[in-house]
């Protein structure tokens, strides 16, 4: 009895107060939504990295990229997509990606290696509030494509790789930071500040 009744109550602050952020926004209003189409109409020239910087992190060393995945960006990237082949998103398209969005921080990243499958044996895990979340899916680039980054750089290999953590427990306005691990324990972080991301 009090579970369900500590859980009506959570569901009516957020419905009565709802956070400002979107990033974990757990239902995005119909504003919020007409946003982001909005946003992906008016920028669909715009190449990947301008378009998604709100939502990215690059490392220490200025080539590796960690994007997050908010419902506002999918939104945002399918309406500059649809707008791209002169469409517009239909209200059951836009169900759709949110559905599939629901409960989880849905992360990108490039990395770059020695090998095509450099990432085989990676890991993720999201820190938050000092504690490590586990991803629910990982999806290695185990088969990189090789990518010159300037004359002084050696050839290395690009991989594109995906982590998916659970989200209904990590408050809007939180910072969290996703740790990629190699097998030689050598770690890549990327800061994410949510409250900074719609």
């Amino acid at each position: 009895m009090i579970k369900k009744l500590l859980f009506q109550f959570i569901i009516f602050v957020f419905c009565v107060f709802p956070p400002n952020s979107y990033a974990v926004y757990y239902g995005p209003s119909d504003e919020q939504i007409r946003q982001a189409v909005e946003y992906g109409e008016k920028n669909k020239d715009a190449d990947y990295t301008t378009f998604l910087s709100e939502w990215m992190t690059v490392s220490n060393d200025g080539y590796e990229w960690a994007a997050l995945n908010t419902k506002f960006s999918i939104l945002a990237y399918e309406a500059k997509n649809a707008a791209l082949n002169m469409k517009k998103l239909t209200n059951t398209e836009i169900i759709s990606l949110l559905l599939e969005a629901e409960d989880i921080l849905s992360f990108r990243v490039v990395l770059y290696g020695n090998s095509a499958d450099f990432t085989k044996d990676y890991h993720a895990v999201l820190i938050y509030k000092g504690k490590p979340v586990q991803p629910v899916s990982e999806q290695n680039d185990i088969n990189s494509k090789p990518a010159s980054l300037g004359i002084r750089i050696p050839l290395l290999y690009r991989a594109v790789c995906r982590y998916d953590f659970p989200n209904y427990y990590i408050e809007p306005d939180a910072e969290v930071v996703l740790v990629i691990v190699s097998p030689l324990n050598k770690e890549r972080r990327f800061i994410f500040n949510l409250n900074d991301m719609r």
